[in-house]
């Protein structure tokens, strides 16, 4: 619990900085940030962070942080929002249930355009197919994945937490990435035997 606090207040100071350098960024000098404080901010405090996003060691750093965005391989719309938020966001008020995690992915991955809802990148497209196919698989498993399993076991654990959900979530156990590695298998070799009962029956056609 403690580390789950720490975690989420790191998150929430992180977001903070970001709206005030945000703010920051709208005027062209010093004196008219100053001028322009928020109301949530001490003028103490403000002075500090106008001198610490003017100096060079911030702006070096700042340029750095940028790089590596730039290359990041997933990308989402809803900003510091982990995907926990985004899944409790779709929480049914009636039923208490959440979408699935192939929806809350789509929810937090695309983008919406006048022609529908486009992906923001290759790998959020592929990982949501990955989560679609292991959901679709649950419906007729007598002990089906949570969603929570289902999301660690696609996307991995990371230092003892779920990516994605956090401390509170318990990465699954070996049994469970064994089973839906099992179950995974025999879908795949379903798909393989009903292909090969296919191609059969079009070859016993074509000779009639």
């Amino acid at each position: 619990m403690d580390t789950l606090v720490i975690d989420t207040l790191q998150r929430l100071f992180r977001a903070w900085k970001n709206r005030l350098h945000t703010h920051y960024k709208k005027f062209p000098i010093d004196q008219e940030r100053l001028d322009n404080r928020q109301i949530d901010v001490t003028p103490e405090d403000w002075n500090c962070l106008v001198e610490h996003y003017s100096s060079d060691t911030f702006k070096v750093v700042s340029e750095r942080n940028k790089r590596k965005r730039e290359k990041q391989v997933i990308r989402h719309t809803y900003g510091p929002r982990s995907f926990a938020e985004v899944e409790e966001l779709t929480r049914d008020p009636a039923t208490g249930k959440m979408a699935t995690p192939d929806a809350v992915w789509d929810i937090q991955h695309t983008h919406k355009t006048n022609w529908g809802r486009i992906w923001l990148d290759p790998k959020s497209k592929e990982i949501h197919g990955r989560l679609q196919k292991l959901v679709f698989q649950q419906k007729d498993n007598p002990h089906p994945l949570t969603g929570d399993e289902i999301l660690e076991y696609v996307l991995g654990e990371k230092s003892g937490y779920v990516r994605g959900k956090g401390y509170e979530k318990k990465p699954i156990t070996k049994r469970a990435r064994q089973q839906i590695d099992v179950e995974a298998s025999v879908s795949s070799a379903i798909e393989v035997i009903r292909d090969q009962i296919i191609q059969t029956y079009l070859h016993f056609l074509h000779y009639l």
